[in-house]
């Protein structure tokens, strides 16, 4: 069976979307053919059956002219696959759903955000299959959705056992992270965005700072959009005025296969997001065997309650320093049974195929 994927980026060095290299590679095990259609490729190494296609973002092309490259090229290789995937974005259902349905393709959408739009709803209309990682990452009714699992490549994110003790051995690491002290180490992963909720962390530092604990806070991730540009400098004057310049460091973006050594290297990971859906970088930080600590509503049916607090800066601050105590040694193992990578990737080429 030969599978045509629609993709936003292929590219092995960005950190929000590089995981998706790996999912082509274990479809390509699953498949005779896979055609991926992308806004932007970059680097990346895939087996021979892949072949990888551009739709032009990266080449500067506007959306008309992507629009148009997207009809001709499904229209192209319509006798070069059996099936379309359509990953995160539903504009391409709702763009494509006519022609596909009239060349009689079966059409399957994962989608992962608490957002309900009207493409989501036409697209819900008219894709076969939903695949969804939680309930709580697609919150339209529908028969047609199948709950899988995130894809976490546990061989990738796991426990290193050079950081048993991070707070006393060398770390290898760019910026404050590669020092050798007895600092309490926290880290955050991901879009710099209002959504994020990173002020609560900035808050909580203070509480911290003033109870002469000694921490830095590790902030990975770029803005996506000129408001959230906007955003950060917000935040880095809000650290400043607090006089908390050397608690932080913010590292910017780190290549997808680079995250492990900064989770293993922490001692907790900080979980702000109010996206609502059940977040990745939370399950590498717990395939990782680092604490986690979070205000999201998925993460209350996954973490004990010690490790839950209510988007309340003095609570997380109390959270942070009663971690310490608490056993979080099956939090790996609920990753490995219920997120991993190579059970998602079986379980959506299983149901494709039927």
């Amino acid at each position: 069976m030969k599978l045509l994927i629609i993709t936003q980026k292929v590219d092995k060095n960005e950190q929000l979307l590089g995981f998706f290299i790996e999912w082509l590679r274990l479809f390509a095990e699953k498949f005779e053919k896979i055609t991926v259609l992308c806004l932007e490729k970059g680097e990346y190494d895939l087996p021979g059956n892949v072949k990888v296609i551009s739709l032009g973002k990266d080449r500067g092309y506007g959306k008309f002219k992507q629009f148009f490259n997207f009809y001709f090229l499904i229209l192209k290789y319509h006798r070069e696959y059996d099936a379309v995937l359509v990953h995160m974005n539903p504009i391409w259902v709702v763009l494509g759903g006519y022609f596909w349905k009239l060349f009689d393709k079966k059409i399957f959408l994962w989608y992962t955000h608490k957002s309900i739009t009207l493409k989501l709803r036409i697209a819900a209309i008219v894709a076969d299959i939903i695949f969804t990682a939680s309930p709580e990452s697609f919150r339209l009714n529908s028969k047609k959705v199948v709950v899988t699992g995130h894809g976490i490549d546990t061989d990738l994110f796991k426990p290193n056992s050079e950081f048993e003790n991070p707070s006393l051995k060398e770390r290898g690491l760019p910026g404050e992270v590669g020092r050798q002290d007895s600092k309490l180490r926290l880290l955050s992963i991901g879009r710099i965005s209002p959504v994020k909720g990173y002020e609560t962390l900035i808050d909580a530092a203070k509480i911290l700072k003033d109870k002469n604990v000694d921490f830095i806070i590790t902030i990975i991730g770029k803005p996506a959009l000129e408001s959230d540009s906007e955003y950060e400098e917000s935040l880095k004057f809000k650290i400043q005025s607090l006089k908390l310049e050397e608690n932080f460091d913010f590292v910017g973006k780190v290549v997808h296969n680079d995250l492990p050594k900064y989770y293993q290297s922490q001692d907790l990971f900080i979980h702000l997001s109010k996206t609502g859906s059940l977040d990745k970088t939370m399950l590498e930080a717990m395939a990782c065997g680092i604490k986690v600590i979070s205000s999201n509503d998925a993460a209350r049916t996954i973490l004990p309650v010690e490790l839950l607090f209510n988007d309340n800066p003095q609570e997380l601050a109390d959270k942070i320093l009663q971690s310490k105590e608490i056993n979080t040694d099956s939090l790996r193992n609920y990753v490995v049974e219920n997120h991993n990578l190579q059970k998602l990737i079986t379980k959506i080429s299983e149901i494709i195929k039927l």
